[in-house]
């Protein structure tokens, strides 16, 4: 076990409400006005490390790749990158290569990011505007990471970047450095307690693979 502090900004929605009722106009301004206040309370949150509040990380070597949440369902996306999922219901962040007919990862859109409504029925549903702008979002593509391979970054994490390429077999990964290692992403857990009145990420988890041991390992980060 390894540990190393950084500074990180986030900032998570509460993408997971129910369908907006239309014959209660006020319960849809309500439950729209919830999910902007998620987004805004969790970014301010997590933003605070610029104004000195470190956030600490630790990295831990694993047996096997646990599901913190083995009743959430597992989305099985086509092209799909990694997925993000948040304790406070199944509401799912996944996401996707691009790729073209031939197989290969499309330099105008190489990446796409939508949710999936577990909490609901399951059906597909597109990031709103705020959540590309200050969560979810693909930021920042470049067509310039090792070996050719693409790079992005998070809305919510500026300072990670993200890189996208076909392994081995033709099939696309993103993968990242975790301190010294290169890291194959497999899915982000986020804490997220609610029992205030607003909600507040209080821990995030990254799980995936290393590359050269093809050891399972989890990024345990929180602030303090």
């Amino acid at each position: 076990m390894a540990g190393n502090r950084m500074n990180l900004s986030s900032t998570m929605p509460d993408g997971g409400l129910r369908p907006r009722i239309r014959k209660n106009s006020g319960a849809g301004q309500t439950m729209a006005a919830r999910r902007l206040f998620a987004v805004a309370a969790v970014f301010l949150m997590f933003s605070a490390a610029a104004d000195g509040r470190e956030l600490t990380s630790r990295v831990t070597d694993l047996d096997q790749l646990p599901r913190v949440r083995p009743e959430y369902p597992v989305p099985n996306e086509p092209n799909m990158l990694f997925y993000i999922e948040r304790s406070v219901n199944s509401n799912t962040v996944v996401y996707a290569a691009n790729l073209d007919s031939h197989g290969r990862i499309d330099p105008d859109t190489p990446i796409i990011a939508y949710w999936r409504w577990y909490n609901v029925d399951g059906h597909r549903k597109p990031l709103n505007f705020a959540e590309r702008m200050l969560a979810y979002g693909i930021k920042s593509v470049t067509h310039d990471g090792p070996g050719g391979s693409f790079t992005f970054k998070l809305a919510a994490l500026p300072e990670r970047t993200i890189f996208v390429d076909l392994d081995s077999k033709g099939l696309p990964e993103a993968f990242g450095k975790v301190g010294n290692r290169w890291v194959r992403l497999v899915y982000v857990y986020l804490e997220v307690d609610d029992s205030g009145l607003l909600p507040d990420v209080t821990a995030m988890d990254f799980f995936g693979y290393d590359k050269h041991t093809g050891k399972p390992l989890r990024e345990h980060i929180t602030p303090h």
